[in-house]
Order: C-alpha cells, then structure tokens, then sequence
C-alpha cells in the first residue's frame, strides 16, 4: 500500500517550489516517472536502491539526495518501510541555491551533502524529531526558506505562458522579448536542459496530474487535444518516450499511487 500526501510551501518560498510531498510504502520495487522539477529528498526510513533501468546498477541511499530533472523513468526500492519527504524545485531555483546538478542522463543523484556537507545529516535529524505530520512539513519548509531566502525565483513568466498554450520556445521567446536563439542558451546555461525539454516534461507533468489520465470514461484524444498533442497517437509516442508506458497503461495503475509513480512491469 502506498501514502502519498502532498502540501503547498509556505508563502516565502511559493516562486521556488511547488509542493512538498511525503511517501510511505513497503519499499517494494516501484518506477519514478520524470518531472520538470529538481528533488530534495530527505530519508525517513528505509536503505534504498536507486538505478536507471530494470537491469542496470543499483546505487544507494541513506540520507538524503537530489534528484535532477530526469529524462526517463527510474527504477527504485527500499530494504524496509519507505519513508521519504521531499521538495519539487523549480530547475532555475535549485541551480540558483546548488550550482551546477548532474544531468538526469541516468547519472545516480548526488547526495545532498555533496552541496551542504554535514547540514543534510542534521537536517534528517531535525525531520526525524518532528511530532506530527503538519510539523514535518513545517521544520521541513521552514529550511528551505532559509536557504532560499537570498535565492531570486526569476521565473520570468515561464510557468504561467507554459500553462496558457501548447509547449513553444518560440512563442515563449516572444512573450519574454527574447530571440529562439538566446532563450534556448540562457535557460540550458541556467537549468541544466533545453527549454523545450523542460516544456515537454511540463506538460507531461500536467497530464499525469489530471484525474482523467485514470478515468477509463475519459476520452484520451479529448485529453490529448486539450493539451495541444496533434491527436491521441501524438500523446501515446511522447507518454511512452518519457515515461515508458502509453496513457492506457497508466490507468491500470494501482490508485493509490501519486502522479509520478507506476510499478513494475
């Protein structure tokens, strides 16, 4: 059985991160889909084995670690309960605190002590201590204000124009006032990935989100018109490319699985 619980940041870091979220299970072996998104995430409880694909080498984690914008589904476990709290950042926002993140080519993330040495230990710590679920979350975004506190969110509109219309640099690159040219080389010098990449995980992002990705009454070509795809096959080819299954194999999911989880084959 798998809990997944999610709240908004508080107001001070609103334009840095999405969500925080915590996840409960039994640790059996599950697939993280991508994100447009960079994780903190902080163990619990738990060993866990991270790897890239169904055959390739594990990696472990105890403590805590970042996970980088991912270009595909990963594959990971847990000796024991699973509990993990975690933070989605915004590309611009964590390589604005953290400097340059590995590339979520398949590359094992990077221990959050690599960047904060031993502030990630007593961190866990603190969370460990925490008496309730809503101070988890509080001692939780109360550091990350900290930390981000001196950090600028410079969104420059960019969640709001990739929300209004299909994914298009170039239409992205007008509204901002900007050449394709120069969009595309200030956001890979800032986030780590193109911006059209980032604007196809965004939008995938949305569709997992939807409660009409699970709803087997919900027509999917209606869906996949609704987010700008050419037609429902346009919708299936990018679903399978990035998270490795079609939207139908999605909603066979288990429903008590968050957005961005599937399990095994």
């Amino acid at each position: 059985m798998v809990s997944f619980v999610t709240t908004r940041p508080l107001p001070i870091i609103k334009d840095h991160v999405l969500e925080l979220w915590l996840l409960r299970d039994d640790g059996a072996p599950r697939i993280g889909l991508p994100k447009p998104y960079v994780e903190i995430v902080i163990s619990l409880a738990g060993t866990h084995f991270w790897k890239p694909t169904a055959d390739g080498p594990e990696s472990e984690y105890r403590t805590a670690w970042v996970t980088p914008v991912q270009e595909g589904p990963r594959h990971a476990r847990a000796i024991g309960e699973r509990v993990l709290i975690g933070a989605r950042l915004y590309p611009w926002v964590a390589h604005g605190w953290l400097g340059a993140i590995p590339p979520g080519d398949g590359t094992p993330p990077p221990h959050l002590s690599e960047f904060i040495g031993d502030d990630a230990q007593h961190l866990r710590e603190w969370l460990l201590d925490a008496p309730s679920e809503s101070a988890l979350f509080q001692r939780f975004g109360t550091w990350l204000g900290a930390c981000l506190e001196a950090v600028d969110p410079d969104t420059s509109r960019l969640r709001e124009l990739a929300d209004e219309a299909p994914p298009s640099v170039e239409a992205l690159a007008r509204s901002l006032n900007v050449s394709g040219p120069t969009l595309r080389r200030s956001f890979a010098s800032k986030n780590g990935l193109s911006p059209k990449r980032w604007l196809i995980l965004h939008r995938i992002d949305r569709i997992l989100r939807d409660p009409r990705l699970s709803d087997p009454t919900s027509s999917l070509a209606e869906l996949a018109a609704e987010y700008g795809y050419a037609d429902q096959a346009h919708l299936t080819r990018e679903m399978i490319r990035f998270a490795g299954t079609a939207p139908s194999g999605m909603r066979k999911r288990d429903p008590s699985y968050p957005p961005h989880m599937r399990g095994e084959d």
